[in-house]
C-alpha cells in the first residue's frame, strides 16, 4: 500500500479507466460540517444543518445585522493595524489549493475577496491552474465521472473532472445541470480575471508537497497572464517535525515580478488527524495556519456589503 494512504483511513477513488486516487488528510478531503460532507442522521450532520441555519438568520435578520456590523467594525480596527504591521500586503489572494483548506482559511481571516471556481475543490495540480486559466476555464468540468457509492455513503456529490484531474464534492449541479454550473463557473473566474489583471500585487496561497521546481514554473506561467508582481505563498507539510515543531521558512525572488515563499511544517491538527476522532483534522495545524494567515492581509479594505458577503458566501 502507498505510504501517503497508509495513515489515511479514507479508502480511495475507482473511476472507470483510472487508476485508484487515494484521498489524505492533506490531500484536501474534507469531510467536515461547513462542508455538509458527512452521512445523514448523525451528529455531524445535524451540527452541519444548525451551521447552515445559524448563518441564513444572522444574514437576514435585524439583529443578525447587527451583529455583523460589531464584528465589521473589529474587522476594520484589525485591518488597520494589520495593514501597517504585516509582512505581506495584496491586492487580492487567491487559493491555490490543492484542496479547501486554504479557501477555508482565506475566510476565516477575511482575506477571501472574491470566490475562486478552485476555492472547494481538490487533488487538482498546479499544471492544472495555469491551464484553466489559459483558457478562462473552457473545458472546467466539461467531462466527469460520479463515485455514486461515496456520494450516497457520504451525503454529498463527488464528481471528478475526468479531463483536468479535479475532484469536486459539494457540487450536485455538475450533473443535475452541468450547463449553469459551468456558467457559474466561468462567470466567477471573469470576475477574478479582471480583478488580476488590475492588481498590483497578487498573491496566490497553497499548500503542496510539490518540487520547487514546480513553483517555479507556475510563478513563471502566471507571470505571463497577468502583469501585476506575484507572490506564491505555499505550506509545505513535513511529518517527519515534532509538535510543537520547528517551523522552516524559505524565500526565493524568482525574478522582479515572481517571488516564491514557503512555510514547512508539520501540518496535522493538535488533537490528531484521525477524522473518525477528530472532527477537525480536516483543518491541519490550525495555530500555525493562524499565524502565517495573521501575517497577510489586503491592501483595500472590504466595505460592509463585501464583508456580509464574505461572512455568509458559501460554495
Amino acid at each position: 500500500m502507498p505510504e501517503k494512504a497508509r495513515c489515511s483511513g479514507y479508502g480511495f477513488l475507482q473511476f472507470k479507466n483510472m487508476a485508484p486516487v487515494w484521498l489524505t488528510p492533506f490531500s484536501g478531503c474534507c469531510f467536515h460540517p461547513s462542508c455538509g460532507i458527512v452521512k445523514k442522521n448523525t451528529i455531524l450532520y445535524r451540527n452541519a444543518m444548525g451551521i447552515r441555519l445559524k448563518n441564513i438568520i444572522k444574514a437576514f435578520l435585524p439583529y443578525g445585522i447587527i451583529i455583523l456590523h460589531r464584528e465589521y467594525n473589529e474587522y476594520r480596527k484589525y485591518y488597520k493595524k494589520a495593514s501597517v504591521q504585516n509582512k505581506f500586503i495584496f491586492d487580492i489572494i487567491l487559493s491555490a489549493g490543492a484542496g479547501c483548506r486554504t479557501a477555508h482559511y482565506l475566510k476565516k481571516h477575511d482575506l477571501r475577496f472574491c470566490a475562486n471556481p478552485l476555492d472547494w475543490m481538490t487533488l487538482y495540480s498546479l499544471d492544472t491552474v495555469i491551464h484553466l486559466y489559459k483558457t478562462n476555464f473552457d473545458d472546467f468540468f466539461k467531462d466527469f465521472a460520479e463515485d455514486k457509492q461515496k456520494s450516497l455513503e457520504y451525503n454529498g456529490h463527488w464528481y471528478f473532472d475526468t479531463r483536468n484531474n479535479i475532484l469536486s464534492l459539494h457540487y450536485g449541479d455538475i450533473e443535475n445541470n452541468n450547463e449553469l454550473f459551468r456558467k457559474k463557473m466561468k462567470d466567477r473566474f471573469e470576475r477574478m480575471h479582471e480583478k488580476l489583471l488590475a492588481a498590483n500585487k497578487i498573491c496566490f496561497v497553497s499548500y503542496r508537497n510539490d518540487d520547487i521546481g514546480v513553483f517555479r514554473n507556475f510563478l513563471n506561467e502566471m507571470g505571463k497572464i497577468y502583469p501585476g508582481k506575484i507572490t506564491c505563498i505555499n505550506i509545505r507539510n513535513n511529518e517527519e517535525t515534532v509538535i510543537p515543531p520547528p517551523l522552516k521558512y524559505f524565500e526565493e525572488k524568482i525574478s522582479e515580478k515572481l517571488e516564491l515563499v514557503e512555510y514547512e511544517f508539520k501540518d496535522i491538527h493538535p488533537n490528531g488527524d484521525d477524522l473518525k476522532t477528530n472532527e477537525d483534522a480536516w483543518i491541519g495545524n490550525y495555530i500555525i495556519w493562524d499565524n502565517i494567515m495573521g501575517k497577510i492581509s489586503l491592501k483595500k479594505r472590504m466595505n460592509f456589503f463585501s464583508y456580509m458577503l464574505n461572512k455568509n458566501r458559501g460554495f
